[in-house]
């Protein structure tokens, strides 16, 4: 699946980090499947928001997304989660589903306002052994030091977090929604780790991003 996954960066006919009607978004499933197909999108990668007490039926998103690629057979997906980061360095993830997915994505939403506490947990994170058998992506890196407004004066923190995530096989999203990370500190991670996200949660954000990334 990893090497797989490298192919579909490379190939960036793909759309990475969407959410559905299932959660915060507002089109469903199908819509993405049709916005795919009418654009010669070859990937899409789901990644719907999931908590430990989660608020729908995981199994009818999974079911969903088959059913509708059995219509659309010539695109192929990816079934994903975006799981929040925890204080100490845990995911508040449903366990049961991660036989059921190709992909985890790490996402730092609401924090303690302890930069210490962030790095650690991090760090923890991202050498923690339970979610290595899966494709990792930190998605909207660092949108915790930017809401603090602290981003500007802690870019070695940045730059070392990276670093650790890289080194274990974890890929940095370059966020097109938030444009984070820093264009500076994507240049010096490999295209190799990277992969372009949209967090998209409407048909027409994905169209107005990507007709602003294509300029």
């Amino acid at each position: 699946m990893l090497e797989e996954f490298k192919k579909i960066i490379k190939s960036r006919s793909y759309i990475f980090h969407i959410h559905t009607n299932y959660t915060d978004g507002i089109n469903n499933v199908n819509d993405y499947f049709e916005y795919a197909s009418k654009n010669n999108i070859n990937v899409i990668i789901f990644t719907e928001h999931v908590r430990r007490n989660i608020k729908y039926n995981f199994d009818t998103f999974i079911n969903d997304i088959k059913d509708k690629n059995r219509r659309f057979s010539k695109i192929k997906t990816l079934i994903g989660c975006e799981a929040k980061l925890l204080p100490g360095g845990d995911l508040d993830i449903p366990i049961n589903i991660l036989s059921k997915i190709d992909l985890i994505c790490f996402a730092c939403h609401s924090f303690p306002h302890d930069l210490d506490l962030y790095k650690l947990s991090l760090k923890r994170l991202f050498t923690n052994n339970n979610w290595k058998n899966l494709l990792r992506v930190w998605v909207h890196p660092v949108r915790f030091l930017k809401r603090l407004n602290i981003l500007e004066n802690n870019i070695s923190t940045l730059n070392e977090l990276v670093n650790i995530a890289v080194s274990e096989g974890i890929f940095i999203e370059k966020n097109i929604k938030e444009d984070l990370p820093p264009e500076d500190i994507i240049e010096k991670i490999s295209s190799d780790n990277t992969i372009c996200g949209y967090d998209a949660h409407s048909i027409e954000e994905l169209e107005n991003m990507r007709r602003t990334l294509n300029k």
